[in-house]
């Protein structure tokens, strides 16, 4: 054993314990870093390994987030990134259609919007959280979670974008302890709600959360640690059919894969070793991963080298 790996060994015990998400985090606060090599890592059993596509391509040039829809249990909620305006798309996995087209009327740019987080409070309600969290130069001065109340009801015919109002929202404006970062990978944590940032060009990816309701003026993501992970572009949390929650980040080539209990905070499930899900059929631009309430999982790429994106559906076997 290196000197280095046995330093570590013997500070683990005390390193989990600053890590437990379930308390009020001690002072001085002591990030984890995961060592794994992501070359290595075994396959995640229980999945297909050849996806089945989508009949027909996603009318979306810019697709970067997406999650599942509670009530359509074969659609997705989706986002475009920046330039596309304040929409919020319904799109069928199975033949790629758009279903809704939903224009937010809240005031919310779209900077650079990247994700997508879906999670239920502790009065029922489910949410949709949209992460304003691109930033591929590192220079804005903060950042957003915009949070609705996932529409129902809506009209899913295909017809043209119409006017959308919630009921209520929710905007978490943050900084980063350690300056600003571009980052597209954001889920939600069953456990306590709060919402978990995984950032993007550091070498080694950095994971942050924000605490489950935003203060009113500005918070600042508390940084977790670090993982050997490099240009995540997506993650996922869902309690799929089997009583597991695990939590899943994406790169462009692979899919890394935490298989957690819903009660584990995913602060404690991050410092384990990972699997990889199949990932067999490379997109040309691959941004999105989400789960679907069945248990399977869908990719879906951003429009890239003139190739239109196709849904990606990995199914249970």
């Amino acid at each position: 054993m290196r000197p280095f790996n046995l330093f570590v060994w013997i500070l683990l015990p005390a390193v989990a314990a600053a890590q437990s998400c379930r308390e009020p985090q001690p002072e001085p606060y002591v990030p984890f870093s995961v060592n794994f090599d992501v070359a290595k890592l075994a396959t995640q059993p229980g999945f297909d390994t050849v996806p089945q596509w989508s009949s027909s391509t996603v009318a979306l040039d810019e697709a970067s987030g997406a999650v599942h829809c509670s009530w359509a249990p074969h659609a997705m909620w989706a986002i475009e990134d920046g330039g596309a305006g304040p929409m919020l798309y319904l799109v069928n996995v199975r033949n790629g259609n758009v279903l809704s087209r939903l224009q937010l009327t809240t005031g919310w740019a779209n900077r650079d919007w990247e994700d997508l987080a879906h999670w239920t409070d502790s009065n029922g309600q489910r949410w949709l959280g949209i992460a304003e969290i691109g930033d591929n130069d590192a220079v804005h001065p903060e950042y957003h979670v915009y949070a609705l109340p996932e529409p129902v009801a809506v009209d899913t015919s295909g017809a043209p974008a119409v006017t959308y109002q919630p009921a209520q929202t929710k905007v978490w404006t943050y900084v980063y302890p350690d300056g600003p970062r571009d980052a597209e990978s954001l889920f939600a944590d069953p456990t306590d709600g709060q919402l978990y940032i995984v950032s993007k060009r550091d070498f080694r990816n950095r994971v942050y959360v924000l605490p489950s309701e935003p203060n009113q003026t500005r918070d600042t993501a508390q940084f977790l640690g670090d993982l050997p992970l490099f240009m995540t572009t997506g993650a996922d949390r869902l309690r799929l059919p089997n009583g597991q929650s695990p939590i899943v980040v994406r790169s462009y080539g692979r899919l890394y894969y935490w298989d957690a209990a819903p009660n584990e905070a995913a602060c404690d499930v991050l410092q384990r070793v990972p699997t990889q899900l199949p990932y067999t059929d490379q997109e040309a631009q691959g941004e999105i991963f989400a789960w679907l309430q069945d248990g399977t999982y869908v990719l879906l790429s951003e429009k890239a080298g003139g190739v239109a994106p196709q849904v990606h559906r990995y199914l249970k076997n």
